[in-house]
């Protein structure tokens, strides 16, 4: 082992990437709820404000004077909770994509606006809850659509990443230089089937939400073919530099499962991506899952429209390019 460098390395180096992420990253609320206030009447809301901060209720109001633009950060996730105090009685629009995040704070909303008296009247404010995208708070709408690009990620980040590391343990990769396969054309000859296996395996978690769950996408599916598609490149782009790195099968099965630690911890699949510190959500804006959660949620649950996906379509696509880059870097001083 002590010769193994790479071996000692991870056994090292994945305790010390979980006490970091579980103990410093990873937390199952947030520490405060944003609630996006509908309120035309800017001394109505000052004054709403005042009394939920005598409250000592750990939340942060913004006022929204458009009541559609409210709606439309509930739609893109940009918020969880949207309260109109213009409607008579207050009404409380709460994204329950998340089940647990949406009865936290439908726990913390009930609890602040029954602790008040009205800006107008001495009473209690009456006001009515409506559950958006997930109303019965069922879990599998959102654990499949994670599911998702979670399976993705290991599987075909995975698989290319044995497939080079395979052709040298082997002792075949002489025979493709032999033949004098360029890496470009190494990449499309080995690499492109997993980019199609990737969608194919998209496709079976779907139609298993549609059949077994009953979840149908309420946005755009060719988005979401084009999303797969694209998150699909990158993590063959990631398993072919892992696999032009490693000398043997087993050095790129370590780095597939050093990479796929962090990514499945902080992209919001399980943990809420709200409640992480703010380092630790930089690193994970920086992973290629996280965003395609954003993306596959938001058009499988709330039907966002294109011009978030494409938003979110950038930074896997800049981290495709990125990571096609270096393979072909690595690979032309390791293979050809």
């Amino acid at each position: 082992m002590g010769r193994d460098r790479a071996t000692l390395g991870m056994l090292l180096g994945i305790p010390l990437v979980q006490i970091a992420l579980f103990g410093g990253a990873i937390e199952l609320a947030p520490h405060r709820l944003d609630i996006r206030i509908i309120a035309s009447d800017t001394g109505y809301y000052t004054r709403l404000e005042r009394l939920v901060a005598a409250t000592g209720a750990s939340v942060l109001l913004s006022r929204s004077s458009s009541g559609a633009a409210a709606q439309a950060a509930l739609a893109r996730g940009q918020a969880l909770v949207v309260i109109d105090v213009d409607a008579h009685p207050a009404v409380v629009y709460l994204d329950a994509t998340n089940p647990v995040l949406a009865t936290q704070a439908e726990l913390t909303i009930e609890r602040v606006l029954g602790s008040i008296s009205g800006p107008v009247e001495d009473e209690a404010p009456a006001f009515s809850v409506r559950r958006l995208y997930n109303p019965e708070l069922r879990t599998p709408p959102f654990m499949v659509t994670g599911l998702i690009g979670v399976i993705l990620t290991m599987s075909v980040v995975m698989m290319s990443a044995l497939s080079v590391a395979r052709e040298r343990e082997r002792g075949t990769l002489e025979g493709l230089l032999a033949a004098q396969v360029t890496p470009g054309e190494l990449w499309m000859g080995k690499f492109a089937p997993y980019v199609l296996l990737g969608l194919v395996q998209a496709a079976f978690v779907l139609a298993v939400a549609r059949f077994l769950f009953h979840i149908v996408p309420t946005g755009s599916v060719l988005l979401l073919g084009l999303s797969t598609l694209t998150f699909a490149i990158a993590n063959v782009a990631l398993g072919f530099l892992f696999s032009c790195i490693a000398r043997v099968q087993m050095q790129a099965m370590q780095m597939t499962f050093f990479f796929f630690l962090p990514s499945s911890l902080l992209s919001g699949f399980m943990f809420p991506f709200a409640a992480m510190p703010r380092w630790a959500q930089l690193l994970a804006e920086t992973l290629p899952l996280t965003h395609y959660l954003r993306i596959v949620r938001g058009l499988v649950l709330r039907g966002v429209d294109t011009a978030f996906v494409l938003a979110e379509l950038v930074p896997i696509a800049v981290f495709a390019v990125c990571a096609s880059i270096a393979a072909l870097l690595v690979a032309r001083r390791n293979i050809a």
